[in-house]
């Protein structure tokens, strides 16, 4: 199967140099990595562009090696902490740009949000990120980012869908336009509208609403030791359901049903309500203190937990999971 998007006769693409070019790079292995991506990099540095590199180990390493003495005038990011929950990945490259913007500079990054120890789940939402990044910087202000995707360790369907969150794919040197740019499956509406992966059975489950938060907070204590928190996880735990049933009080229709259970390494909560979310950028602006506007209970429960879904259909409301990892916890114990 051509696993490429069509592309126009002469295999080159024209884009404005007012907008933001969102590139998926395919590559095969270490060294085409490496190859690509410094090209790419010198390419801004001999510009005078501020460059920023969002990666895993060891890609990191391998590329400020490849850099030699380019590699100072890099900023990297470990992807594997920034973009351990996909909804944080935007915020970064949000306050990068705006740093810029006011320090009048132009800019470019690199960012590679999906690797191959990267669960299904997790890549779902890693595709849902890529095509909100559009979202999110099709206005402005105009910079590269590129998105780096190893065709020899990622399974073909997640090549294919590169094409489909990018509007332009790089490859063996070539940009090409996508032609499968944007997909049907990745408007908001269906985003949103995704089937959640089936949950575990409940250890705790509770309808509520504003007169019932300290009963919700008091049934999270008594999980604590099955969904495996410990003191400090705990605590976040406590303050991850309290703005998720806060949300529903304020925004779902006064009242919601919470749940709680234990998944693989994850302590994880799910919030329903009646409430219906349209802004596909909700939990990744950074509050304004400011300014009185909502989002700032889902963005504090992306900056504590590890994996956040969100689905939202007017027929079916809103809902909400939240995974804290516990490994760590699980680890020091055994």
């Amino acid at each position: 199967m051509n696993l490429l998007p069509r592309h126009p006769g002469d295999g080159s693409l024209t884009t404005r140099a007012d907008a933001f070019r969102h590139e998926a790079l395919l590559y095969a292995g270490d060294e085409q990595f490496v190859s690509a991506t410094a090209q790419f990099i010198r390419e801004g540095l001999s510009g005078d562009e501020a460059v920023l590199v969002a990666v895993i180990e060891p890609r990191a390493s391998l590329l400020r090696e490849g850099l030699g003495s380019d590699a100072p005038g890099v900023e990297f990011l470990d992807m594997a902490e920034v973009g351990r929950n996909p909804a944080r990945i935007i915020p970064a490259w949000q306050e990068w740009a705006e740093r810029n913007t006011a320090a009048g500079r132009a800019f470019r990054g690199v960012g590679e949000p999906i690797w191959t120890a990267r669960t299904g789940i997790e890549i779902l939402e890693c595709q849902q990120h890529e095509q909100l990044l559009n979202t999110a910087f099709d206005a402005g202000p105009a910079w590269s980012l590129l998105c780096p995707y190893d065709v020899s360790t990622l399974p073909p369907e997640v090549i294919e869908r590169a094409a489909h969150t990018h509007p332009a794919v790089v490859t063996q040197g070539t940009t090409y336009l996508s032609t499968a740019y944007p997909h049907e499956d990745l408007r908001t509406e269906k985003m949103l509208a995704a089937p959640l992966p089936d949950a575990a059975p409940p250890l705790c489950e509770l309808w509520f609403d504003i007169d019932d938060l300290s009963r919700l907070r008091a049934a999270v204590h008594r999980c604590a030791p099955a969904l495996r928190l410990d003191a400090r996880r705990l605590s976040d735990f406590v303050l991850v359901v309290s703005e998720l049933a806060a949300n529903s009080i304020c925004y779902g229709g006064g009242k919601g049903r919470a749940s709680l259970w234990r998944e693989g390494p994850y302590a994880v909560c799910e919030v329903h309500d009646d409430g219906l979310i349209t802004d596909p950028l909700v939990g990744r602006h950074k509050p304004n203190p400011r300014e009185r506007i909502g989002g700032a209970g889902l963005w504090t429960v992306n900056q504590l937990c590890d994996l956040v879904l969100i689905r939202s259909t007017k027929e079916l409301g809103t809902t909400v999971r939240a995974y804290m990892d516990t490994h760590a916890e699980l680890a020091s114990e055994s």
